[in-house]
Order: structure tokens, then C-alpha cells, then sequence
């Protein structure tokens, strides 16, 4: 009789173990997301490179903290979100909005010379530009939003300086979470060459 049960028993681990592993191997997987910079082929606002050219300060750059995280936020209505545990950035997303707008400038001011705010070094820049970003989402219908106010200052802090709100708003190309990404990832381009050509009408 003890061997029967012993037996029941091992017979009734080994259905509980088979059922957990058939529910894990069903489980949703996740999709990552990144924003990326525009291609080296797009053409530029200057033409100086080099340790004569432009040099750029950016940051500090601040998001709401409901969106700096590695889940991608979805706008319901006027004051419902929802946070995709399975649509993800792949990286923090202040990080990426951050990164990808470094790379952008350089390419459309032609310079090496554009530096993040944490960057070590004594050399200033000849610009500052700080940024606060107040909306940078998609809607269930589809829109992306990107709502910034920025100022551009002069090394010295006071000269040039420029306080400016930017709104950007785009349709996805698709009514998916890869459609939406897609149209941030627009904003983001779009917020890159506003701050490019202001820059660049102080320069000259």
C-alpha cells in the first residue's frame, strides 16, 4: 500500500511539473523597441568640423516619471495610461531620447563637438541647451505627442539666450505599438532640427 501511494504521489508531481512547463512555454514573449538617430547620409546645416567647429552642451535633459522606464506607455482618454509589461524599450527611455538626440545634432550641425551634460572635461561649450520634456507618448487613436520647453544659453549663460515650448504631434503609420514608435521616433527627428537651425542662426 505504501508503494501505491509513493507511486499516486510521483505520478501527480510529474502532471503538476508537465502542466507548469506547458503554461511557461506558452507564455507571451516581450517585444523591444528603440528610437534611432537619423542616417549618416542626411544632410547637414554646417559644413565646419574638426576642433575649430561647433561645440554643444546638452542637458540636463528632464522626462516625466511616468515615462522613464522600459515600459512603452500607451494614452487612453484624457487621464488613463497603460504600461505594456510585453512592449518595452529597450533601454530606459530618457536614455534613448537622450542618445539619439546627441547623434542627431551632430549630424545636422557637422560636429563632433556635442556633449552630454555629465560629460568631464574643463573646455566650455560655446551653447547650452536644456530641455524639459512635459509629453512624449501615443494615443489609442494612433497620435504621438512630444511637448518640450528648452532654452538655448551662450557660454556665458546669458548671451543668445533663447526660451522656447515646441509641439510636435504625428500619425502612426500603423495602428500598432511599431507604428506608434515609428511616429515618436519622428517627433524626435523633427525636435532635433528645431534645435539644429536655432542653433545654427546663432552661430553665424
Amino acid at each position: 500500500m505504501t508503494d501505491c501511494r509513493g507511486y499516486f504521489a510521483w505520478m501527480i508531481l510529474a502532471v503538476i511539473g508537465m502542466l507548469f512547463l506547458g503554461c511557461a512555454g506558452t507564455s507571451t514573449p516581450s517585444n523591444f523597441y528603440l528610437l534611432r538617430p537619423l542616417p549618416e547620409s542626411d544632410d547637414s546645416l554646417a559644413t565646419a568640423q574638426g576642433k575649430n567647429s561647433l561645440s554643444v552642451l546638452v542637458g540636463p535633459i528632464t522626462l516625466p516619471a511616468y515615462l522613464d522606464r522600459t515600459q512603452i506607455v500607451t494614452l487612453f482618454g484624457n487621464n488613463e495610461l497603460t504600461m505594456d509589461e510585453f512592449s518595452r524599450w529597450a533601454e530606459p527611455l530618457k536614455d534613448n531620447f537622450y542618445r539619439v538626440l546627441l547623434e542627431n545634432l551632430s549630424l545636422l550641425l557637422n560636429t563632433p563637438r556635442i556633449y552630454a551634460y555629465d560629460r568631464r572635461g574643463p573646455a566650455p561649450a560655446e551653447f547650452q541647451i536644456i530641455i524639459d520634456i512635459t509629453r512624449f507618448e501615443s494615443d489609442a487613436r494612433g497620435g504621438a505627442y512630444l511637448t518640450a520647453f528648452w532654452t538655448v544659453a551662450g557660454k556665458d549663460g546669458d548671451s543668445h539666450k533663447i526660451e522656447r515650448k515646441s509641439v510636435f504631434r504625428a500619425t502612426a503609420p500603423t495602428a500598432d505599438l511599431k507604428g506608434m514608435v515609428t511616429a515618436q521616433n519622428r517627433l524626435l527627428t523633427k525636435f532635433s532640427r528645431e534645435i539644429a537651425t536655432t542653433i545654427q542662426s546663432l552661430h553665424r
